[in-house]
């Protein structure tokens, strides 16, 4: 049996290859499809399937694109007609040999109607080897099932409850786990950032599944979530067809005058430290590191946005960047500005700066009524000893659609973790006409001075 899994970078999403002597499967790929390819070739093997556990709302899918590279068959669920423009339709009992091991789908709804799981047998036995969940079932935590309104919560939930207990469960404690997915999706909250995990595990440590019945786990995890704005977007490539990447990385190197002529009308993000942003940045730009830009670009704009970069001269990082962005469908890049800052104060130009206060001095400082706390974290992140004065609550996903709750006289003190979401928050309110001030250290240092 030849086995791969694949990390998309930045996406916290897990794609698969699985196959038998010369053919491979692949599940749920991603846009940038090159990989794929080349970890076949590696093998003297080829690419003869694709298997779409879900319509995925967080990224790109890559199956168009790779099926029409490869000549593989596209299969996709029946069991909810989204109008698909591609792929065979397959239901509940499909069966799929290659060599010597056989895929049987499984009809999971519950994160969508029509999602699907795929268990993998070994010829000559009965029990499954290893099963791919999807967004169904994931290392410490379940799919969400707010995706059809509250008015189908309920019952969303309940289909999630027996898809999961009733369906994955029973394949066996021996199983391997094989979720889409890892820490820091948005498609669940509380993922475990092991690696590999078997169900026997999930039913140990998982906390999602330890309810003994229906009602009590719909009562516990029914609830609607924070949905990024770009997931819309994403649904609706993901039944049409997005356009596909190929394989370069089209990106083109800018001047200081191209930024500062076309600065207004674009969406500048400053991709350096946090540091570097807070102390000199290009006035207008947004502050958005690698590591947070998939979680808050989608939620923060729309894909439709024209894109520059400023980045601190590292060109490999940039292309990471690149595919960051084209994953999720942001693909009107214009370029970037190499030793951004530098290169931008050389020729004269005004640099802003954010202010700041620590943790300790905010604690300290005297608490009147002319400012507001905006705490910007999740809901799952607050804790009994955090501030609470003058406290506005409003996670970074949703502050575009809530600035009419921030008051524009007043000073608002940004509270994220650590600091970096905070710096982002910062950026955007003070291009929005707001006097921001970043809480540096976040909660976690504040919580060190109670």
């Amino acid at each position: 049996m030849y086995f791969k899994k694949i990390e998309t970078e930045g996406l916290a999403h897990f794609s698969y290859m699985i196959g038998d002597e010369n053919d491979i499967a692949v599940i749920d790929p991603m846009r940038d499809v090159q990989v794929y390819m080349h970890e076949a070739r590696k093998e003297g093997m080829r690419i003869k399937y694709i298997l779409e556990t879900h319509r995925n709302e967080d990224f790109i899918i890559g199956s168009m694109e790779l099926a029409e590279k490869t000549g593989a068959t596209i299969y996709i669920s029946d069991h909810e007609d989204l109008s698909y423009v591609y792929g065979e339709r397959i239901r509940d009992g499909f069966q799929l040999d290659i060599g010597k091991i056989t895929i049987k789908a499984i009809h999971t709804p519950g994160h969508t109607l029509g999602h699907m799981s795929f268990a993998v047998y070994e010829k000559g036995v009965e029990k499954a080897y290893l099963v791919f969940t999807g967004d169904s079932l994931f290392m410490g935590d379940l799919g969400r099932t707010d995706f059809y309104g509250e008015e189908n919560l309920k019952k969303m939930t309940e289909l999630q409850y027996e898809s999961v207990f009733e369906k994955l469960l029973t394949l066996g404690d021996h199983v391997l786990v094989c979720p889409a997915h890892g820490t820091g999706s948005a498609c669940g909250e509380s993922m475990d950032e092991r690696p590999y995990s078997s169900m026997g595990y999930e039913k140990l440590t998982n906390e999602k599944l330890q309810f003994s019945t229906k009602e009590a786990f719909i009562k516990s995890f029914a609830r609607m979530r924070i949905k990024p704005r770009y997931f819309e977007w994403m649904e609706t490539l993901n039944v049409t067809g997005a356009s596909f990447v190929g394989n370069e990385v089209v990106l083109n190197t800018m001047t200081v005058d191209e930024v500062a002529e076309m600065k207004d009308d674009i969406l500048l993000i400053d991709a350096r430290t946090k540091e570097g942003f807070i102390g000199g940045h290009i006035p207008g730009s947004i502050f958005l590191h690698k590591g947070n830009l998939t979680a808050f670009l989608g939620s923060i704009y729309l894909p439709d946005e024209k894109i520059a970069f400023v980045i601190d001269g590292q060109v490999g990082e940039m292309e990471e960047i690149y595919w960051y962005c084209r994953r999720i469908g942001f693909d009107n890049i214009v370029g970037y500005l190499p030793e951004g800052i530098e290169m931008w104060q050389e020729k004269g130009n005004e640099v802003g700066q954010l202010e700041t206060i620590s943790a300790k001095w905010y604690k300290d400082m005297p608490k009147r009524d002319d400012f507001i706390l905006l705490d910007i974290r999740d809901d799952n992140e607050v804790e009994m000893e955090d501030p609470d004065k003058n406290l506005i609550h409003i996670p970074l996903k949703i502050l575009y659609k809530n600035l009419d709750k921030l008051d524009k006289k007043k000073t608002i003190y940004v509270l994220c973790s650590s600091g970096n979401r905070a710096t982002t928050a910062s950026a955007y309110l003070e291009g929005k006409g707001y006097h921001a001030v970043v809480i540096t250290g976040g909660a976690r240092m504040y919580r060190n001075f109670v």
